[in-house]
């Protein structure tokens, strides 16, 4: 065997291991017995922008904090922390793939409670209809041999939808575990 081949198959291997350990953990709600909602709302904003989240929506009289749909983050945007395991940023750098986040903020028994859905997205896109070898290039758009781009079709537009894979626990978790940290410092 060549050393590419190996190569290739140590790749393979390593893929299909991460791609196939994700396990399922619960994110649980954060309550904390002195706080207030004013002051737990300001941290979870400095929390998700620290994430590079952008928070759409906030609304401490309703107690609900909701980000923009962030792209989820590639191999080499070391700066973004939205993939906290190997099967998420496997998922980012092989899909099109975004999250959003959702805070609730709740007062319950006395204390305030936080809890986070970190839901995850992944973009479909339909196929073009491919007459000849030669036009393989074009499967997905109207790209050229020499320039890709992608140029969708009206009806590949229209087709067009974000496929719901659900939520990001381990997400959920760290985000919740750093505004807890805050609030906890803030004390």
């Amino acid at each position: 065997m060549t050393k590419q081949k190996v190569l290739w198959m140590l790749i393979t291997v390593t893929g299909l291991f991460f791609g196939c350990s994700q396990q399922q953990i619960e994110s649980k709600p954060v309550c904390l017995a002195q706080a207030d909602i004013e002051s737990a709302m300001q941290q979870a904003e400095l929390v998700l922008l620290k994430m590079n989240f952008v928070v759409e929506k906030s609304d401490s009289d309703v107690g609900i904090m909701r980000t923009r749909p962030l792209a989820g983050s590639q191999f080499f945007e070391f700066w973004k922390k939205d993939n906290q395991d190997d099967y998420n940023g496997a998922m980012s750098n092989l899909h099109t793939i975004q999250k959003t986040v959702e805070l609730s903020f709740t007062s319950k028994n006395g204390q305030l409670c936080i809890d986070c859905v970190a839901r995850v997205e992944r973009l479909s896109i339909p196929e073009k209809e491919i007459d000849s070898a030669a036009r393989a290039y074009g499967m997905f758009s109207a790209s050229s041999e020499t320039s890709q781009s992608l140029e969708l079709a009206g009806k590949q537009l229209a087709l067009m939808e974000w496929i719901d894979l659900g939520r990001d626990a381990k997400l959920e978790t760290v985000i919740l575990d750093e505004i807890n940290k805050k609030l906890n410092t803030q004390r």
